[in-house]
């Protein structure tokens, strides 16, 4: 969805409201699947030439947990701040800031701008719950719906030789 920033990019001070749901159903990168719109609420404000945008950012995603392989939802929230600026004619923004998103015309693409936005805010460990035991490492059984019996008890293969011994 392309943001117009016409009516401020000239005009010191003015202000830009945001209210958008944005759809990413169809993109399903890293693992991540999203399970609805994408909430983007906030403002842009012109301030000496450069836009500051602010907004707070709602979605529900999908995952596998790390641990036990189980899908589950995470609700995710959080705040972005992204400063943009618009590319002066005949100006590359190569040697510029890179805080800073250069456009060009009279608008962004919010998709793209809330998309980076999600990707770095997501969690580095995605787990169904903060206790997962995860699966069996001999069977495979998923540990947080019981026990499975197997013999976890992790033996130092200096001593294989003195089991022997009592195998025999």
């Amino acid at each position: 969805m392309e943001l117009n920033l016409l009516p401020i990019i000239n005009a010191d001070g003015e202000k830009l409201d945001i209210d958008e749901e944005l759809d990413f159903s169809d993109r399903k990168e890293d693992g991540v699947i999203f399970l609805s719109p994408v909430e983007v609420c906030g403002r842009v404000v012109n301030i000496g030439g450069t836009l500051e945008l602010t907004a707070k950012v709602r979605t529900r995603l999908g995952f596998k947990c790390d641990r036990c392989c189980e899908d589950f939802t995470y609700d995710m929230s959080f705040e972005m701040s992204e400063l943009l600026k618009k590319e002066a004619v005949g100006e590359s923004a190569e040697n510029e800031n890179p805080d800073i998103i250069f456009f060009t015309g009279n608008g962004i693409e919010l998709d793209g701008v809330v998309e980076n936005n999600i990707f770095m805010n997501l969690p580095a460990k995605r787990l169904c719950k903060a206790d997962c035991k995860g699966l069996c490492p001999k069977c495979g059984k998923n540990l947080n719906f019981g026990e499975c019996g197997c013999d976890t008890r992790t033996a130092d293969p200096r001593f294989d030789i003195l089991d022997s011994f009592f195998n025999d």
